[in-house]
């Protein structure tokens, strides 16, 4: 008889190693409620900053959602939305009212704090209220740099309301999250281990995490394996895929760690992360401006492997929800170098010296560069969710890991045209994924952001609960927006 291997099957090895395996013909289950069973609910935030234009997006695949071309049959998008309600009984600067309701939808309860959970926490709890059966029960990462306001960059927030994990920026912690660590401590193996940073990088860049599980991999791959040989050829693609990434890690971060030391933080004392219980203003920063400088193909490199990462844990069942952060609220960030798309291109070293896109083109009003600087943002974005829609990793259903994630990425707003300033109407949502649920196309109706957030959870038999009198001052009917719903 053949053996059924566990949908979570894992690789181990030294220390805290283990490497999660994709779907496997060996773990099909033999019937269908099963099958359904193994590709689990899962949610995914992506957030950029800044906005686009609604006139811009109503150019479709012409203008800054080109990137989102390749998806067109797995995206409903939305150019239309509305926040107003986030400026009306919202606090503090524009940036940090709205960044408290993306992804949560009532209006901020005060400065620094939401009014209840994000969506993929709510999310979360609805579905494992003993907790996720993963090696991570959710994981925030992302690009940003000024640690000004929470709002500005934190996406996942808690029942009750306080920020939860900020976005990890570098991928070597996201790596070791995701997969462990093989050896703790050089010194503790080998004595003569070398202490100097840049020969410690050089020696974790010729090593790999994977020899710690060569047992268990060759047990998979000899004769008498429980696999097939089209399982031994995916797995072997699998841990070349990680080694991949892996040896990427280093000098991609390397590259971001400069802008990260330029960051200010003036958060005030008592707001901290609960992850570990650190006051955010505590992280590095200091000298510099509010505009730290970084290569744009350096910070577009790291976004890409963060979100090649979140693919590699979703497919593996490390966790099953999470935020992506493509630049904060705001995207205070001086970006370097040229930049082309569209056909047109933008100087962002002439552009941006001792600024940021967000005060000299979208103050400016300079919506041709608004729109290269947006349709970047969008290659980053559209690059994490191909590496979801990955056909080499079908799942159970014979599905990929996007089809089968509710993905819903979102801005913070739009206006565009004549107008100037923070405009919380004609604002950009998607969802992507959704496990065919929902109907790909654009919809420029007037809706609500809370709207768009009861319609993607309806399908799976959950309410947000938004709108309903949580906030003293705020109400609103959720409209189902029965014309994306399959």
């Amino acid at each position: 008889m053949t053996r059924i291997l566990s949908r979570r099957t894992f690789l181990h090895g030294l220390g805290t190693v283990s490497i999660g395996l994709p779907f496997l013909e060996e773990m099909r289950p033999r019937k269908l409620a099963a099958q359904e069973q193994a590709t689990p609910m899962r949610l995914i935030t992506m957030f950029f900053g800044l906005g686009i234009p609604r006139d811009q997006c109503l150019e479709k695949f012409e203008g800054p959602l080109e990137p989102y071309a390749p998806l067109a049959d797995k995206m409903a998008i939305f150019t239309n939305l509305e926040l107003q309600h986030a400026h009306d009984f919202g606090s503090g600067e524009p940036h940090f009212k709205i960044g408290d309701v993306v992804f949560v939808g009532d209006p901020q309860a005060r400065e620094y704090q939401a009014s209840g959970p994000s969506i993929e926490q709510l999310v979360k709890q609805a579905l494992h209220p003993d907790g996720v059966p993963t090696r991570l029960g959710s994981k925030s990462v992302g690009m940003w740099f000024r640690t000004g306001s929470v709002s500005q960059y934190t996406r996942h927030w808690n029942f009750d309301g306080s920020p939860g994990e900020r976005p990890e920026r570098r991928p070597s912690r996201i790596f070791e999250q995701f997969f462990g660590t093989a050896i703790e401590n050089d010194q503790t193996r080998d004595p003569d281990a070398p202490t100097d940073p840049t020969l410690v990088r050089e020696r974790h860049m010729r090593r790999s995490i994977l020899d710690a599980v060569m047992d268990d991999y060759r047990h998979y791959t000899q004769d008498r394996s429980p696999l097939g040989a089209t399982s031994k050829g995916k797995l072997a693609v699998h841990l070349d895929n990680i080694r991949g990434i892996e040896q990427r890690v280093a000098p991609v971060e390397a590259a971001v760690e400069d802008a990260i030391a330029q960051e200010v933080c003036n958060v005030p004392s008592d707001v901290t992360d609960p992850g570990n219980d650190i006051p955010y203003e505590q992280e590095q920063g200091g000298a510099g401006g509010s505009a730290p400088v970084i290569e744009h193909t350096d910070f577009g490199a790291a976004f890409q492997l963060q979100g090649e990462l979140m693919a590699l844990a979703l497919r593996c069942d490390v966790l099953r929800f999470g935020s992506m952060l493509f630049v904060g609220a705001g995207g205070h960030v001086g970006y370097r170098g040229t930049y082309e798309a569209l056909g047109e291109s933008i100087n962002f070293t002439a552009d941006l010296p001792g600024t940021s896109p967000h005060d000299h083109y979208f103050h400016n009003n300079q919506w041709q560069k608004v729109r290269l600087h947006q349709h970047f943002s969008q290659v980053n974005l559209a690059h994490a969710l191909m590496s979801f829609d990955d056909p080499n990793y079908l799942e159970a259903n014979g599905k990929t890991v996007l089809d089968n994630t509710l993905v819903i990425v979102g801005t913070d707003y739009g206006g565009g045209g004549n107008t100037t300033g923070h405009i919380p109407q004609g604002v950009f949502h998607a969802i992507a994924g959704g496990n065919g649920h929902f109907r790909a196309g654009f919809n420029d109706e007037v809706y609500n952001i809370i709207d768009l957030y009861e319609t993607a959870l309806k399908p799976y038999g959950l309410e947000t609960g938004m709108g309903s009198g949580n906030h003293p001052r705020f109400r609103h009917t959720p409209t189902i927006i029965d014309d994306i719903l399959v």
